[in-house]
């Protein structure tokens, strides 16, 4: 069996600070290939995942821009032409529409990373012969209606995160800083509840207002501390001496990645009850899930009393790598059978 998949250019494979798709992009293809298949990425040329690669773009760039988008899935579908795959994996949804009209003959999968909007939904709709995979439940009902609609969580390498150790007296936002994800309701929470916040993210150009006016105001170095960008080894330290991850989300996220990589170091999440979290999140148990601010606070004190090891147990047990790179290659020999 050969694939190809194809990853969005704008972040590297895998990423070095930001970048949710493109991390299961690079644990998909590397679980893939060490089940023996032959994989073929697109993705940016400073991509530093081993094996055949190539794509349009030498260097990763953000914002995302549509027009960048259909030169990354036609340099992909010219390419295919020359050299042909088993199967095309997409995780850019615009390629339904290029398999379409393209006449290549393999089937289509899509994975569906981000939020099904309406004009998405319409979009895909249309396109009832590529297969769709939806990354939680709540993303899949909102695609209701496509005869080729499935269902696979996001998955981690559980062992590639180090168990908590002594926490310490913070609570952390980690993540892309832009209004959606709520970081100023996690700064007023925090200063609420009388606990330190901890802010690691990366602010792109189009949220730099935001940022300006909204978080830099809170910023002392004391209560509120912004430490930027974290590569990984630093995301695992930070998340693992954290009290809990807040994420008080203003989107229906189709999945909450971030999450499971706190609960993998033995950290509690407080968020919203917004898209997938409660899928996610075991509330009570593994977290806390708020429906309001006064909620919210609550969850950070119960999240002190959240065993770390009960939350490792219960990312190992429902979001494994390994189960999500069966689930593909189980998925992908049934369609080619």
């Amino acid at each position: 069996m050969r694939l190809a998949h194809i990853a969005p250019p704008w972040i590297p494979v895998p990423p070095t600070d930001y970048g949710g798709t493109e991390l299961m992009v690079d644990l998909l293809v590397r679980g893939l290939r060490g089940r023996g298949l032959e994989v073929m990425v697109f993705c940016s040329g400073d991509s530093t995942l081993a094996g055949p690669k190539a794509g349009p773009f030498p260097r990763s760039f953000w914002p995302p821009e549509k027009f960048s988008e259909n030169l990354q899935l036609s340099y992909a579908w010219t390419f295919l032409r020359q050299d042909p795959v088993s199967l095309i994996h997409s995780h850019l949804e615009n390629a339904a529409g290029f398999w379409q009209v393209s006449g290549l003959s393999p089937p289509l999968v899509i994975t569906l990373h981000t939020p099904v909007t309406p004009s998405k939904r319409d979009y895909l709709l249309h396109f009832p012969q590529a297969h769709l995979v939806a990354v939680s439940e709540f993303q899949r009902r909102r695609l209701q209606g496509h005869p080729r609609l499935h269902m696979i969580p996001h998955g981690i390498e559980v062992a590639a995160y180090a168990p908590s150790g002594p926490k310490e007296d913070y609570l952390l936002f980690l993540g892309r800083i832009y209004p959606e994800k709520g970081l100023h309701t996690a700064i007023a929470a925090a200063l609420a509840a009388g606990r330190r916040l901890v802010v690691a993210g990366p602010v792109f150009p189009p949220d730099k207002p935001y940022f300006e006016t909204q978080i830099a105001p809170f910023l002392d170095d004391r209560r509120i501390i912004y430490v930027g960008p974290a590569v990984f080894a630093r995301k695992q330290d930070l998340l693992g001496k954290a009290r809990a991850l807040l994420l008080p989300l203003e989107v229906d996220e189709a999945f909450g990645l971030v999450m499971i990589e706190a609960m993998a170091c033995g950290t509690p999440v407080v968020t919203y009850d917004r898209g997938a979290a409660p899928e996610v999140v075991r509330h009570g148990e593994t977290g806390f899930i708020a429906r309001t601010f006064e909620e919210l606070l609550d969850g950070i004190k119960a999240a002190g009393r959240m065993a770390p090891q009960a939350c490792r147990e219960h990312v190992a047990r429902h979001f494994s790598w390994e189960d999500m790179v069966e689930a593909y290659a189980a998925l992908y020999r049934t369609i080619l059978s």
